[in-house]
This record gives C-alpha cells, structure tokens and sequence, in this order.
C-alpha cells in the first residue's frame, strides 16, 4: 500500500498501474494536495474505506479492473467522492459513456498540464465540500459540469467530422446529377430486353433515385450545420442578425422520412395533418430540424416500445395569429406522471441507450426563438407535445 502524504486536507487517491505516472503525480502536486497514489483499484477501494477520501482520479486502462469499473464502485458505494478520470484523446467512447452515466465529474486529458490539473483538482475538492453541505447543490454542480464536459469532447470531435461529411456531400451531388438522368434510365430500361419482374424492379429503384437523394441531401446540409454551430457554440452571438424566417413544411416532412424508420419494427406510421403552406417562423432551420426530429423520433420510438402494430405517430400543424402550433400526438406507451415530470431534465432518460439530453436540447431551442414547449402523457394511452414558435413578420 502507498503511503500517505504529510500535507493536510481532503485526501486525493490517484489511481494507476504505471509507477512512472504516479511517480511524477506525486512529485507535481505533493506541494499543493494531501495525495495517496496506489497501482490498482483494489487499493483505491480499501482507501475509501479507511480514510475520508474527497476525490478519486483514475486511469482509464488498467489489467483486473478498469478505471470504469472502479468508477462505477466508487459511485454506488461512495457517491459523495469526486471521480474523475485520466485519459488520452483515443478513449473517446468509454469517456462519453463514462459521462452519460454519471460516473464522472472531470475528465483530465494526457499529456495534462500542472497549472491546469492543480484548478480541476482545486474545483473538485470544493465540489466535494459543497456535497457535505448541501446534497442538492452537489447533484446540480455535477450536472453542470457534465453538460461542459461533453461541450468540451463535441468541440475536440468537430474538425474530425467536418472532412468525411464533405466527401459525403460531394458524393450526393454525384448522385443528383444521376437523379437527374433517372427518366433516360426509365425509358432505356422501358426497351431492354430483360425479364419483366428485373424490369420492374430496376424501374423501382430508378424511380427513389429523386427522392432519396433529396433526403441525403437534406440530412447531408442539417449534419454541416450541426458541425458549424458546435464549433461557433463559443462565440458570442451578433444581436443585430436578422432572425431566421424558416419555412417549417419542408422540414416537417423530412423529420417524417428520417423517423419513418424507427415505426417499421412496429408496423407503425408516421403523417401529417394540416395545411398545404405554413407560415414562416422566427427559428433558423438547423434547429428546428432538431427538435422535430427529436420529438418524432421520441414519439416512434415510444410506439414501437408498446409492441402493438398499426400505431401512429401525428404531426398536427395550426396557424393561429402570429404564432404556429404544432402538436406531435402518439398512441406509444405514455409516461406516469412521476417520469412526465422530470422529462426535459438533463441526463434524465429512461431508455437504456439515452443521453437524456433531446428534450433538454429541444427546451433550450424552442426558448431561444421566444417559443413554448408543453409535454402531456398518459400511461398506456400516449404522449402530446405541443410546440408554439412565433411566425415571421
């Protein structure tokens, strides 16, 4: 077993298998922090045991028992202890589901940087005061953190994704040109000396060459906007931009093929019920897109958790002065009203493979544009979201 530090204060356990690293841990921050540096999670465990321990730091990548696995001991045993995790760039996935399951408060990436270690582990030792103090300002201040922590991996995530979504527009446009060429294709194929059910077939897929590649067209376009604006999430906003006027129409029936996908299992669909031209609204089309899609896909994935076939999923459009409603109606599995009310809280999910994020995301959103979101539920009987935004002048 390690040895304790001299120094006074909340201990800090640093946990890995690397002597080197705990070496240099130590020798960099004994000045600052009552440190314990141990080879494995067993040792760590039996500290928290034996001492009052403030804050856990861990390796991701150790032999008998992960840093994820002891993440997840120390959370269920000891919720009160800080935990935060020691990573490089490549360990992306186990440090996002790592983050979506609460298990830590900070991330800490290699190689780290003294100054910059010394504010983290600073702020969490208060953190860890604040939970002797106060439960529910503990809960809030962690959460606080996991939405700035995960802002901080979309940030280091998006120069790596705009490159292939270019080549993947390019390609669309490739298939445009194809697209455009589908009636030629139709009338050669109408004249080839082929059997009839290849015909049919080949005249088939000629004639969804439009419409699919509009749609990977519009995915395409939604996903580089996506992109654009977590890279400008930390610049501020100009105030004398003009507000976006957004046709909602066109967005509407693309949340509707996006989505149609998650009805099939349950023989389910998906329509639309409302007028042939809707006004404009005051919300630009990136974000708008995200919270229908959002909603309806909330709303197919919840018909098709009932199990029963032919459900539906409906958007319902109203105009009504200067604002537009919408009302996204499911016949799904409904909530009780313990899950409605804390449906919209960040991180709350109750789908095993959930961020519990969408609908806080749709929140903010709708919000932002000066419009309103109302969620009514009912358990086995269904779900209505009724989103209003206001409409272009």
């Amino acid at each position: 077993m390690a040895v304790l530090s001299s120094r006074p204060g909340p201990l800090i356990v640093y946990v890995d298998d690397e002597r080197g690293n705990r070496v240099v841990f130590e020798q960099s921050l004994n000045a600052e922090f009552n440190l314990l540096a141990v080879s494995n999670a067993g040792e760590a465990l039996d500290a928290i045991e034996r001492f009052e321990v403030a804050v856990v730091v861990s390796d991701m990548r150790m032999p008998s028992m992960s840093g994820e696995e002891l993440l997840r001991i120390v959370k269920e045993r000891h919720p009160q202890v800080i935990r935060m995790v020691v990573t490089a760039y490549a360990d992306v996935d186990p440090i996002l589901r790592a983050i979506n399951e609460g298990l830590v408060a900070r991330y800490i990436v290699k190689p780290w940087i003294r100054t910059e270690l010394v504010q983290v582990l600073r702020w969490a030792i208060e953190a860890w005061r604040f939970s002797r103090d106060s439960a529910a300002l503990h809960r809030r201040l962690l959460e606080t953190e996991r939405l700035a922590m995960l802002g901080s991996i979309a940030g280091m995530l998006v120069h790596d994704l705009k490159q292939p979504l270019m080549s993947l527009l390019v390609n669309v446009e490739h298939l445009r040109e194809l697209a455009s060429a589908s009636p030629i294709l139709r009338d050669a194929l109408l004249q080839a000396p082929i059997p009839s059910a290849q015909r049919a077939r080949l005249l088939e897929l000629v004639d969804d060459l439009d419409p699919v590649t509009s749609d990977l067209r519009t995915s395409g376009l939604h996903l580089s906007e996506l992109i654009s604006g977590l890279r400008d999430l930390g610049r501020p906003r100009d105030p004398r931009m003009p507000v976006a006027a957004t046709d909602p129409l066109p967005i509407v029936r693309h949340a509707m093929t996006v989505c149609q996908e998650l009805a099939i299992p349950a023989r389910a669909s998906i329509g639309y019920e409302g007028p042939g031209e809707l006004p404009r609204v005051r919300m630009p089309a990136t974000e708008l897109t995200q919270v229908l899609i959002n909603v309806v896909a909330n709303g197919a994935q919840a018909v098709a958790a009932r199990g029963t076939p032919h459900g539906r999923v409906s958007i319902v459009a109203r105009p009504d002065a200067d604002m537009l409603e919408f009302q996204i109606r499911d016949d799904g599995v409904g909530m009780a009203p313990d899950v409605l009310s804390r449906v919209g809280t960040p991180f709350f999910t109750t789908r095993p493979d959930g961020t519990g994020l969408g609908l806080a995301q749709c929140q903010r959103l709708i919000g932002t544009a000066g419009g309103r979101l109302r969620i009514e539920s009912e358990r086995g009987i269904g779900t209505t979201v009724t989103i209003i935004l206001p409409t272009a002048a």
